[in-house]
């Protein structure tokens, strides 16, 4: 009787068990959901709304451009020569990983291998389709963030990286694909963060 009774109570802690990890599943899938909506309707995230758009194009009247700025320019150009199905030359990816890794700014810099890791994903992701310009300028804004986390909070950089994936989900990418390059640019963010 008592066995029974053992058998009852482990294997409801076991159905507990599996509902719980189900919810915690179908709670990422709504956020992802509800991510990939935003970008859509051009959204802009809580945490994007509290920072400066590095990625803003200075006008006529404002001061000189920031390095960041100006690294973020040429991640811009780097990431415009990729063209789809065309070969991507090693010289190319090079130039993007060096370009992102000027972009961080702080005391602490990402390692050039994490680098050329993001830098390998982008090109790949770019070399399927190209982002349109408005998801294209999130990206980068993103990218900065993720570099230079100084004033970031840790839900922030989550959203951040959340906005990454969906940014390409959204334009066609599959998830598993997106992940990768979500999680290319999470390993950056935790090697700068202060």
């Amino acid at each position: 009787m008592k066995i029974s009774l053992a058998l009852i109570g482990f294997s409801t802690l076991l159905a507990t068990s599996a509902f719980a990890q189900a919810d915690m599943i179908i709670k990422q899938r709504a956020r992802e959901i509800n991510s990939q909506n935003n970008v859509r309707q051009g959204v802009t995230p809580p945490s994007q709304s509290t920072r400066p758009s590095p990625a803003a194009t200075p006008s006529a009247t404002s001061a000189a451009v920031t390095p960041v700025q100006q690294s973020l320019a040429r991640v811009r150009t780097d990431l415009a020569a990729i063209q789809p199905n065309s070969p991507v030359t090693a010289a190319q990816k090079q130039q993007l990983a060096k370009d992102i890794l000027a972009t961080a700014q702080g005391a602490k810099k990402p390692s050039q291998a994490t680098v050329a890791g993001l830098a390998e994903d982008l090109s790949a992701a770019f070399l399927q389709k190209p982002l349109p310009d408005t998801d294209r300028n999130r990206l980068l804004t993103d990218l900065a963030a993720a570099l230079n986390p100084a004033n970031i909070q840790p839900a922030q950089m989550q959203a951040i990286i959340a906005d990454v994936q969906a940014i390409f989900q959204v334009n066609g990418m599959a998830r598993k694909d997106a992940m990768k390059i979500a999680e290319s640019v999470k390993a950056v963010a935790a090697e700068t963060r202060p």
